[in-house]
């Protein structure tokens, strides 16, 4: 099996990884969900959960295999940026959304303290960025497209620092680690589309290739070194503008549906006159 000439590779690792994560999760949730959650909803949220779960292990898993990740590594920059986005923006958030706020406090209690510090909005949005960057400038980049250790600890350290960035969005247990408001997560995922934009513009308009790995990498589907270095700027600055414009909709029309229903005012109790 192929691709116009990629052929079919089985990413072993990234799939027992997977599959060890999702029999990890179902222990705890048969073992350790009747000891630490007493809530009789726990159940039925946790049939939502599981599935939110599985689902972003499924898509991480696809996005570390072949052949996003064979492309991505070998022939094209712009599946590569391609693949960060959905480990980010898909993935990320559904393994959030999927895991019980129990289990989170249980396997965060050790370091609480530096969660919490992690999670804080400006703390959050400034580390997601900041992995954006330093993790894409062409040094490292040619390491990492080298060296399987650091390419395994790379899609590590992007998926770390996406679930870090949606805790403030989606934390499961907003009594450890706060949620913003609704118009502060608007606000908050308005600032995450327009910081890439920078970054992204630089690719955009780049008249020489940046990565020697991709330029001297074998052409796929008629594509230049510099058009693929051009559409992986777009892929940043489009893509993840369509995500988090996506998320932004959602929270506004949950969110504005509440705030037409605003309880009315109380008239003020008259006070009776005295009687004589």
């Amino acid at each position: 099996m192929s691709i116009e000439g990629v052929a079919f590779e089985f990413r072993a690792d990234a799939w027992v990884l997977m599959i060890g994560l999702a029999a990890g999760y179902f222990w705890a949730l048969r073992n350790l969900g009747p000891r630490l959650s007493t809530d009789a909803a726990r159940q039925g949220v946790e049939r939502r959960q599981r599935r939110r779960f599985i689902a972003g292990l499924f898509v991480l898993g696809a996005t570390v295999s072949w052949p996003i990740d064979t492309i991505g590594d070998g022939y094209l920059f712009s599946i590569h940026m391609l693949q960060y986005l959905i480990m980010s923006f898909v993935a990320a958030p559904l393994l959030v959304a999927g895991t019980p706020g129990w289990l989170l406090d249980a396997l965060t209690e050790p370091v609480r303290p530096f969660v919490r510090r992690i999670t804080r909005p400006v703390v959050a949005l400034l580390t997601f960025n900041t992995v954006l960057v330093v993790s894409h400038w062409p040094g490292l980049v040619d390491v990492y497209l080298r060296n399987n250790p650091v390419h395994f600890g790379m899609h590590v350290l992007w998926v770390t620092a996406a679930l870090i960035f949606w805790m403030p969005i989606l934390s499961p247990c907003p009594d450890r680690y706060p949620r913003l408001s609704p118009p502060m997560q608007m606000v908050y995922l308005f600032l995450s589309s327009v910081i890439p934009t920078f970054p992204a513009s630089f690719l955009t308009w780049a008249e020489t290739p940046f990565y020697p790995a991709y330029a001297e990498a074998p052409r796929l589907w008629g594509i230049s070194a510099i058009q693929d270095i051009q559409t992986a700027g777009l892929v940043m600055k489009l893509g993840g503008g369509i995500f988090l414009w996506t998320f932004i909709t959602v929270l506004f029309f949950r969110w504005a549906p509440s705030q037409g229903n605003a309880p009315p005012r109380r008239a003020p109790a008259t006070v009776e006159p005295a009687q004589r």
